[in-house]
């Protein structure tokens, strides 16, 4: 676990470097357009691209690297030739939904937007057929991140946005009423995507050769699950999706309010749960391939309770101070208080379900571990049910915050069911540990806030500057947890801090 550990590590390091400069990105958006028509159109643009390809993208670089290990282990000098026919065929997928998307893009952007009419449409049919061409960077990069991972190439892997942000904040700012800029730039920023990757993987000796033998045992076993994943990864985008193209029907603004507080939730997702599901998958493909299941349950009960250390203090922080954070961030150019007050009530209910959604994730990258990639397929089915049920159940009286409410309940009926059926499949996991050491956190957490929210209160008036109000609140609330932490004798905490002290000490070392 600490080799894993010190990869998570890193790539939490630098994911907050990265998604600093998303934040940037959605700062910029917010100053220039607010929460209006052009907002909400480029909001739907800039989301079909990574809609349309991230699930199929993200299947294919997790069933390459299970595949790819176990050709590794079992299979040696089967590998190269499976490396270079998933390439040829990632780009052949790619080039076939930009077909596919120029064909049917009216009727594909009324689909993720069913409020919009006129000129908003136009707009946002506009900006969709110019950033779908970013396809043909997206779909090989996957595969390059993919080879990064098994590279232990980390850092590059956590770094591989800030291309993509860079090119968007600089076009948003600059675009002025040439909205055509607008899109241009997110193709300008997958291509800087692709350019990092590419170069850092050939220094790491990458090669590819054209191979179209699709046909040939490795190739099915990896299309097998890339089906299943593909699917399982697309219906949790499309829960987002849903919420939006929903909020679409609500008063205007909304679907950028959404995705504002999604961005704002989503940090604490792709800093820490991505992080470090990312550092672990290539490990659990490791255990998996050795047959070495005891091994596995101790890697994945360890990777659970490190993000419960995170998130749920942070979920705790973020519902305390849902309202400041948004008006730190947002409140300014023409992100209103209205703006302010509604995103932050999709913050709180958003917070509501970081936690299970966390273990989720961990759960489901067990499951691609074992190559068993329907179980979670059929779970995200279901997920997408339960979340249009209970939007359809909570929008009429709690509109946007019913929306977000939705989706965290969904995330705790799903979770549970997934990790009961895994120890079903594999025998017992650990969960009752778990949730003791879940219950110790949350009492850390409670503690936190019974301190930290007086402080606030009697600090934030002094100061005239809500930043520095904020972050006096977070130094009192990250040294209560930890010493509230160290008093319930939290093991997680411990592994972090060796973690951490054993990568000072071979940096020293080198």
């Amino acid at each position: 676990m600490n080799k894993t550990a010190v990869h998570a590590i890193i790539m939490v390091l630098t994911t907050i470097l990265a998604k600093v400069l998303g934040f940037c990105r959605e700062l910029s958006l917010a100053f220039s357009y607010g929460a209006g028509s052009i907002s909400d159109a480029y909001v739907v643009a800039f989301t079909l691209p990574t809609i349309l390809f991230s699930g199929l993208g993200t299947a294919m670089l997790t069933s390459y690297i299970s595949v790819y290990t176990d050709l590794q282990q079992n299979h040696p000098g089967e590998e190269k030739p499976f490396h270079n026919q998933v390439i040829t065929m990632s780009f052949l997928l790619s080039v076939g939904f930009i077909a596919v998307f120029m064909a049917l893009r009216y009727p594909i952007v009324r689909l993720f937007a069913l409020g919009f009419e006129g000129s908003q449409l136009d707009l946002a049919v506009n900006l969709s057929s110019v950033m779908i061409t970013s396809l043909i960077f997206l779909g090989v990069g996957y595969i390059l991140q993919g080879y990064l991972q098994m590279k232990g190439c980390f850092f590059t892997v956590g770094m591989v946005s800030v291309p993509l942000n860079i090119a968007v904040i600089a076009t948003i700012l600059t675009s002025g009423e040439n909205y055509a800029m607008l899109g241009w730039g997110v193709v300008i920023g997958y291509a800087g995507e692709f350019l990092l990757v590419l170069l850092v993987a050939l220094r790491q000796q990458f090669t590819y050769h054209p191979d179209a033998a699709f046909r040939n045992r490795n190739v099915r076993r990896f299309l097998v699950m890339v089906l299943p994943i593909f699917l399982g990864k697309t219906i949790n985008s499309i829960n987002l999706i849903i919420d939006k193209s929903i909020a679409s029907l609500l008063s205007e603004g909304v679907v950028s309010v959404m995705n504002y507080g999604n961005r704002i939730t989503g940090f604490v997702t792709s800093v820490f749960v991505v992080s470090i599901t990312t550092a672990l998958f290539p490990q659990l493909s490791r255990l998996s391939a050795a047959s070495d299941t005891r091994q596995l349950k101790k890697t994945y009960r360890s990777s659970c309770g490190v993000i419960g250390l995170f998130v749920i203090p942070i979920s705790a922080g973020m519902m305390m101070f849902a309202k400041e954070f948004v008006e730190l961030l947002f409140y300014r150019g023409q992100f209103t208080a209205h703006d302010v007050q509604r995103t932050g009530e999709v913050v709180f209910f958003y917070a509501l379900g970081l936690l299970f959604y966390s273990i989720k994730e961990v759960t489901i990258n067990v499951y691609y571990a074992l190559q068993d990639a329907k179980t979670p397929t059929v779970n995200s089915a279901l997920a997408i049910a339960i979340n249009v049920v209970l939007n359809l159940a909570l929008m009429r009286k709690m509109e946007h915050k019913g929306l977000a409410l939705a989706t965290a309940l969904s995330a705790l009926i799903t979770t549970v069911m997934l990790i009961i059926n895994l120890q079903r499949k594999m025998g017992h996991m650990g969960y009752r540990y778990l949730a003791g050491t879940y219950l110790k956190m949350i009492i850390a957490a409670g503690v936190m806030a019974a301190a930290t929210l007086p402080f606030y209160h009697w600090f934030a008036p002094k100061t005239p500057s809500l930043l520095v109000g904020l972050l006096a609140a977070i130094l009192v609330a990250m040294i209560v947890y930890f010493i509230a932490c160290l008093l319930l004798r939290v093991k997680e905490l411990g592994y972090v801090i060796v973690a951490i002290a054993e990568r000072f000490k071979r940096r020293r070392t080198a």
